[in-house]
């Protein structure tokens, strides 16, 4: 049996045993017990994810290899196999996450068209792309296509599909397991594609949307993201921008905020305007499809997802981007046209120390729009390849 049935197998086995037994956790209940054995032998303060912390000799040594004085005997069986057949616990966790979601759109895939809704209330955007926002994406009864499933799901599934195919393979993002329900529900964008070869569209991207009543569970404020490792990145023209695409407060005094830390400036900014209704945060921005085309898709993301909210009624968006096309066309935007900066950035931080910067800032989608609207795929791809020229030779 060749490695990828034998994978198979074991997940599907795997699989029925938790539900059988009631315990739908138990590789989280694994992977957690090992990480704070690994911890604990780690001789430094190790601030890595759980993707370098599984990858450290200690693990190497301990996992499939000792076991755990905390768990019951016949779960060291099923890690030395997890181990074995997928050479790492987390990617056993990731496809077993995948074939779950699968499954539960699976009986979706032989009901014909009259008992799917088709109904798609979305606006065109170049070449027959259309996109959408849906209030929640949970409620979603509609089928769609994505790259990495030979059959149609259901809204909610794909997005969580794409997301543990993007975010997670690709990235090692393993942190996002635990955290799948929040691509499954709630307010979203969507970008896809109807073809001809096949009955319902193909999702091309999508991104999660938290409201103003969310704020307190905001990516953007988590603990993680306001700290002093986080530098502040000053800009007083797109703080003039900021005021003058939303009303503000009269006492924020610009001024004020040369010097101070960004989870100040960050703050003021939000408390600071006085219709909050009009802001938003916008996160998990996915792109997929065809790799030749991914420049193409991502470009169509921006501006789908700026019209988009600016017609359901924000200005200003939270965001935290890492994409280099995505800041570069920023930064390009903000030298040639600084009255007209689509992207206000207000800290950054070199996370992983692998010399891909993340930015946070905020999105001013009246001047988003009108960049996006004003510069064609080509013309914005110039403006990235001119500036990444500049920064080189500088």
């Amino acid at each position: 049996m060749d490695k990828k049935k034998q994978g198979d197998h074991f997940i599907e086995a795997f699989d029925l045993y938790c539900k059988e037994t009631g315990n739908h956790n138990l590789i989280q209940e694994i992977i957690e017990d090992r990480k704070q054995t690994i911890l604990s032998q780690l001789n430094h303060a190790h601030t890595g994810n759980l993707a370098d912390v599984f990858s450290t000799d200690i693990a190497q040594r301990i996992i499939g290899k000792e076991p755990s004085s905390n768990l019951p005997s016949h779960y060291f069986f099923i890690e030395q196999l997890a181990q074995q057949i997928f050479g790492c616990l987390l990617s056993f966790w990731t496809e077993l996450e995948i074939y779950r979601i699968i499954q539960h759109s699976a009986l979706y895939k032989n009901l014909s068209l009259a008992d799917i809704p088709q109904t798609y209330d979305s606006h065109i955007i170049n070449e027959h792309y259309h996109y959408e926002i849906i209030p929640d994406i949970a409620l979603d009864k509609r089928l769609f296509f994505t790259g990495f499933c030979s059959h149609p799901l259901l809204l909610s599934d794909a997005i969580v599909l794409i997301n543990i195919e993007t975010f997670i393979k690709e990235h090692k993002w393993y942190e996002m397991l635990t955290l799948l329900d929040i691509s499954s529900k709630g307010e979203h964008f969507i970008l896809y594609q109807f073809g001809e070869q096949h009955t319902y569209p193909k999702i091309i991207s999508s991104a999660l949307i938290n409201s103003i009543s969310m704020s307190n569970e905001w990516l953007f404020f988590n603990d993680f993201f306001q700290n002093s490792k986080w530098p502040p990145i000053y800009q007083a023209h797109s703080v003039s921008n900021l005021k003058n695409i939303t009303k503000m407060e009269t006492t924020l005094d610009i001024n004020t905020l040369i010097n101070k830390p960004s989870n100040y400036m960050e703050s003021c900014f939000l408390h600071s305007m006085l219709n909050k209704d009009k802001a938003c945060e916008a996160i998990r921005l996915t792109v997929s499809g065809e790799k030749s085309k991914a420049n193409y898709h991502l470009y169509l993301a921006q501006k789908g997802l700026a019209n988009a909210l600016k017609n359901s009624g924000r200005e200003i968006v939270f965001t935290i981007i890492e994409k280099p096309a995505m800041v570069l066309f920023y930064q390009s935007m903000n030298i040639d046209s600084p009255l007209l900066s689509p992207y206000l950035f207000t800290s950054s931080q070199d996370i992983n120390k692998n010399g891909v910067i993340t930015y946070k800032g905020l999105w001013l989608l009246n001047n988003a729009v009108i960049a996006f609207n004003q510069y064609n795929f080509k013309a914005y791809n110039v403006k990235i390849i001119e500036l990444r020229k500049l920064l080189r030779n500088s």
